[in-house]
């Protein structure tokens, strides 16, 4: 977010969405595969569900996603 409102928070999105409301964030997603599926079926709707792993007290985790047509 810039500019940023906030003088208390260096970086607002981070600190006030993963710790306050527990927002998972996704970097680096590689989606070129999920694009050319969809250009293949001619379908640009579908639902994904990104789950990371079970690993108590980390701040990061690989993930494994799904997409349902």
């Amino acid at each position: 977010m810039a500019p940023n409102p906030y003088e208390l928070f260096t970086n607002p999105v981070h600190q006030v969405g993963i710790v306050g409301l527990g927002l998972w964030i996704l970097d680096n997603a590689w989606l070129d595969d999920l694009a050319n599926a969809c250009r293949e079926r001619g379908k640009w709707e579908f639902m994904i569900s990104i789950l990371p792993l079970k690993m108590p007290t980390v701040t990061g985790s690989p993930v494994n996603p799904m997409v349902i047509f």
